[in-house]
């Protein structure tokens, strides 16, 4: 199939999006004449994926080249891209309990402008004038590759556009991988040229200007950048960069724009099976592993992502950009966005709210009024503690209210009856309101597991929240919940993209097994957007994709009465403990997680622990609350916990960097170890 299916007429693609499941089951059949291996069921497809794979979101979509310049032409002079200038910053001092004592910290403030728009033929054009100045410093189709170490922002993804125009590959990193994983990640590459953000440079600085392996000749630095580094700063950097490596070209984004203006090119328009990206995984495990992308499977899973939600989206809904585009799932997601003709409004985590903005100035959130908006576990759990932060400090009637109001509209909710939009309308609005929410139509959770009581509450107080299951080696396709599969109180993720197929494998030394009721197994995944081998790492490749095309995800899933899969486990956090007993170590994470006095969690555990041992973050302000109330010495909460003042040790899309804490606090788990 290579083409879109024709479009499902509904009511839903405007205003709010439905509170009960609109489609009816099965969300997921057995492919047809498909004889299942021992230990193992038949695959699984969405409906649509009969009698084949969707491959692409329209017939003349091949490539990322291709769409966008579809977009450009549908939607010419409609705004495409939203972005904030950057007017200044000022560090204040504020007062926090820390060790027990109030003391002062300095804190950074931001000043942003509105947000300014740029239409779909102006971006396109950007992206053509950023092509043009690549190729003029000497970076060739098919055969050079530009590496982007920097945060999200609209120029992260006008490069990785302009690369696509001339077949060029983009070599992706979390911009938290640290000196090492990024070096690596030059190196193994081969990434001629670089985009990075200013603040970066002392990663990176060792590597460029030491390491004789690296190969990056240009550097591009983004001059917009919202993180800014002193002036005397990057003056120091260009002396030594000049000094050290004086054939390195330094040069910002609009020097490179303004180059490619006065020295255009045409297009060099790339093949399906070239290579669109190679992404590097965020390292949380082990060392990171190079994922090579092909246009094919790009915009394959961009079809599949597109084809779940197409009912309930239209080219009015504005997207907020902010989670790292070195994700697969937020970059498969912006590029969806533009599929549909929607705009992104380009923010940054520590301007989303009004917390660290300056008075008087609005943060992203309230400055774009999204309609859709994405987020990882540690962005949604925050979220929800905010809010019920805000609540208990309201007078006691209308704390009774606002929980009154969230019961009332989810029992209405679970049971189907009329009523909810009222309760919503008269209490719930306000804490939108309050949060720059209004607009919201939906909200998306990805990256990893949510806890189910976030998931409802969010779902009730904001708008309905859909999850997304994927990895980077499936292009971010595994599973979605559809717009109008949503239900309240259904903890599975969702149906599958029409671009993958799903089945389940045994794993009986886990006591999980495809013959049984339900059947429970390894998730494994095969179509177009799946990765078919890892970047010069053969091993791994092998350990991973199975001869016929399927990768192992090494999740433990199962599927629901209607077809909509579950993730219950993963393999690779699953530990035995000395007393033979198993535990999923990102389950309890969830759990504990969702605790008010818990700001991040790691859960570590091995065959020398007769129990599980907590890495806890806590959220010290309700510790103390909690420790006031039970007259308790708040000191002595933190006996049984390892306290970090500060974490720095999670992934850019706040994953728990399992290796590098395991590291750091060897010492202090050994002897926590010891103790049991």
């Amino acid at each position: 199939m290579n083409g879109q299916p024709q479009p499902k007429q509904t009511l839903w693609a405007t205003g709010s999006i439905p509170l009960h499941a609109v489609d009816q089951p099965p969300f997921t059949v057995p492919v047809s004449g498909a004889t299942p291996a021992a230990n193992e069921t038949a695959p699984r497809r969405h409906p649509s994926a009969i009698p084949e794979l969707l491959s692409r979101p329209d017939p003349e979509v091949e490539t990322a080249y291709h769409l966008v310049r579809r977009s450009a032409m549908l939607y010419g002079d409609k705004p495409a891209i939203a972005t904030r200038q950057l007017l200044g910053t000022k560090p204040v001092r504020r007062k926090i309990v820390r060790g027990g004592e109030e003391i002062e910290k300095e804190w950074m403030t931001y000043s942003l402008g509105p947000y300014k728009y740029m239409t779909y033929r102006q971006y396109s054009v950007l992206a053509a004038q950023v092509a043009a100045g690549l190729r003029a410093l000497h970076l060739y189709p098919r055969e050079s590759r530009v590496h982007l170490f920097a945060t999200t922002s609209a120029q992260w993804l006008a490069i990785a556009h302009a690369c696509a125009s001339q077949a060029i590959a983009v070599v992706t990193a979390y911009d938290t991988l640290g000196e090492e994983g990024v070096a690596l990640s030059m190196r193994q590459s081969g990434a001629e040229a670089m985009f990075i953000d200013p603040h970066l440079l002392k990663t990176v600085r060792r590597p460029l200007l030491e390491d004789q392996a690296v190969r990056v000749r240009v550097l591009v630095y983004n001059q917009a950048s919202h993180l800014p580094i002193p002036d005397a700063e990057m003056a120091e950097f260009l002396s030594s960069a000049k000094a050290a490596r004086p054939e390195l070209t330094i040069i910002s984004f609009e020097e490179l724009r303004a180059l490619g203006e006065a020295n255009p090119v045409d297009p060099t328009v790339p093949r399906p099976d070239d290579t669109f990206c190679i992404m590097y995984t965020s390292g949380s495990t082990g060392a990171p592993k190079g994922v090579p992308v092909t246009h094919g499977a790009f915009v394959a899973a961009v079809a599949g992502l597109h084809a779940l939600i197409q009912p309930a989206v239209t080219q009015e809904e504005r997207v907020l950009a902010y989670l790292p585009l070195a994700h697969i799932f937020e970059l498969v997601l912006e590029n969806l966005a533009i599929f549909v003709g929607a705009t992104l409004g380009y923010g940054h985590p520590r301007t989303l709210s009004e917390r660290d903005m300056e008075p008087g100035c609005p943060g992203d959130m309230r400055a774009f009024e999204p309609t859709v908006m994405v987020g990882v576990p540690a962005v949604w759990e925050t979220v929800r503690k905010g809010i019920e932060a805000k609540v208990a400090k309201t007078p006691l009637p209308l704390r009774a209210m606002f929980w009154g109001a969230v019961w009332a509209k989810e029992t209405l909710l679970s049971w189907q009856l009329p009523g909810a939009g009222i309760i919503d309308a008269a209490i719930l609005s306000r804490v939108r309101a309050n949060a720059g929410a209004s607009y919201l139509r939906f909200i998306v959770n990805g990256a990893s597991g949510i806890a189910p009581a976030t998931r409802r509450l969010l779902s009730v107080v904001l708008a309905p929240m859909l999850v997304g299951y994927g990895l980077t080696e499936t292009c971010g396709n595994g599973a979605l919940t559809s717009p109008l599969q949503w239900e309240i109180g259904n903890d599975a993720i969702g149906t599958i993209p029409p671009s993958v197929e799903v089945k389940l494998v045994s794993v009986p030394e886990l006591g999980y097994f495809t013959d049984r009721e339900p059947p429970r197994g390894e998730i494994l995944i095969r179509g177009g957007p799946v990765i078919r081998e890892y970047l010069d790492n053969p091993e791994e490749t092998a350990a991973a994709v199975t001869v016929d095309g399927w990768f192992r995800t090494g999740d433990i899933g199962e599927f629901t009465p209607t077809g909509h899969l579950r993730v219950i486990d993963r393999l690779k956090n699953l530990v035995k403990l000395r007393g033979g007993e198993y535990i999923a170590l990102e389950k309890l994470e969830a759990v504990y997680r969702g605790v008010a006095c818990v700001q991040a969690v790691m859960v570590y555990g091995d065959a020398d622990c007769t129990r599980p041992i907590a890495i806890v973050v806590p959220s010290e302000q309700a510790l103390r609350s909690l420790a006031k109330g039970a007259g308790v010495n708040v000191d002595r909460l933190t006996e049984a916990a390892l306290l970090a003042d500060k974490m720095g040790l999670v992934t850019a899309t706040q994953k728990v960097n399992r290796r590098a804490l395991k590291e750091k606090y060897a010492k202090q788990i050994e002897e926590c170890m010891k103790a049991q």
